[in-house]
């Protein structure tokens, strides 16, 4: 399986598998993954056309150059002229003997900084401003906004409208995990199956044969994505409804108290396959926060136009299920669990 190159904000890593068990067999035309972000699921897919639509340049720009095979080393030379952390090549616990790495205070106590925030921070800092200032060109940009993203909080950056970016730096660096995913993206972009296209939705224009596949940002979610409302939400729906192809929407109906319910009343006449997400267990003082996390609604889903009764593989053949085995639930729901 492919993962997220840049743990990107909503990436369906853990999801994919779920995904395309219900997506067809074969698309004749196009498959389009609209609201693209880190490309999992096209990366994933078996298809033989895939085209990524995404509206913020600087990822539509990053995946276009991935391929560059200049790439990876003039990242390597990125990261040694600002001085930042990379344990692809140094091993992290080299970087944790640093006397500048730090402390922190944890549950009352002073313990070592066993992240590598207080190292990058100046170099960080110095990528944010010269990528503003408009510093970097071509490749050389692709590689600041795909640093500004892995070595930022969160695995992110905020993108202005206006382009420029803004955001503290996190506790990653460049790692082993992250140099795998890295080749393994190669390995994918080098079949010469995916194109990249910066722009909306709205402006492809599908014909009868292809497939589409939307990962748009969530109303029902305490993150909002760059002014996403209730008017965005139905001019989506109103889209798809007028699609002559078939398709498929990754959302979620209900997260914590908040629920789209514009979503549950436009998907009662549609197939809707509840997804099994599991949630990171994150740290907290008395388990307090795990607790909070562990009994949290979460109804996330994945709506289709109408069921796909075929077996659907990994585009690196490393999955394959049989949706025919898949328990039904009512007439147009389906619940899977996570295997």
């Amino acid at each position: 399986m492919i993962e997220s190159l840049l743990n990107y904000i909503g990436h369906k890593s853990k999801i994919v598998d779920q995904i395309l068990t219900h997506l067809p067999t074969q698309v004749n035309g196009t498959f389009y993954d609209m609201f693209a972000g880190s490309c999992v699921v096209a990366l994933n897919a078996p298809y033989n056309k895939i085209q990524c639509v995404e509206k913020n340049e600087h990822l539509s720009n990053l995946y276009s150059h991935l391929t560059d095979p200049n790439f990876h080393a003039e990242l390597t030379l990125f990261l040694t002229t600002y001085n930042l952390t990379n344990s692809s090549v140094v091993p992290r616990s080299q970087y944790l003997k640093n006397p500048n790495i730090g402390t922190v205070q944890w549950m009352g106590k002073t313990i070592p900084n066993l992240h590598l925030d207080k190292l990058n921070e100046p170099g960080y800092k110095q990528v944010i401003t010269d990528f503003n200032n408009n510093k970097f060109t071509g490749i050389h940009r692709s590689i600041a906004y795909m640093v500004a993203t892995i070595y930022g909080r969160n695995s992110s950056v905020n993108t202005r409208p206006d382009g420029t970016l803004s955001g503290g730096v996190g506790p990653l660096d460049f790692s082993l995990k992250c140099n795998k995913k890295f080749n393994d993206h190669l390995i994918v972009l080098k079949q010469n199956r995916h194109s990249f296209v910066c722009d909306s939705y709205e402006n492809i224009k599908p014909t009868s044969d292809d497939f589409c596949y939307f990962d748009p940002p969530y109303l029902a979610t305490s993150f909002h994505y760059q002014g996403w409302d209730e008017v965005e939400e139905k001019k989506l729906l109103d889209y798809i409804d007028k699609l002559p192809c078939d398709w498929a929407l990754s959302n979620t109906f209900q997260s914590g108290t908040k629920v789209n319910s514009i979503l549950k009343e436009w998907a009662q006449d549609k197939t809707v396959i509840y997804i099994n997400k599991k949630y990171r267990k994150w740290a907290g003082t008395n388990g307090a926060e795990l607790t909070k996390r562990s009994s949290k609604v979460n109804e996330e889903v994945l709506i289709l136009s109408k069921p796909f009764n075929t077996t659907t593989v990994f585009g690196n053949g490393l999955f394959e299920q049989e949706k025919s085995s898949l328990p039904t639930k009512g007439i147009n729901t389906i619940d899977i669990e996570r295997q």
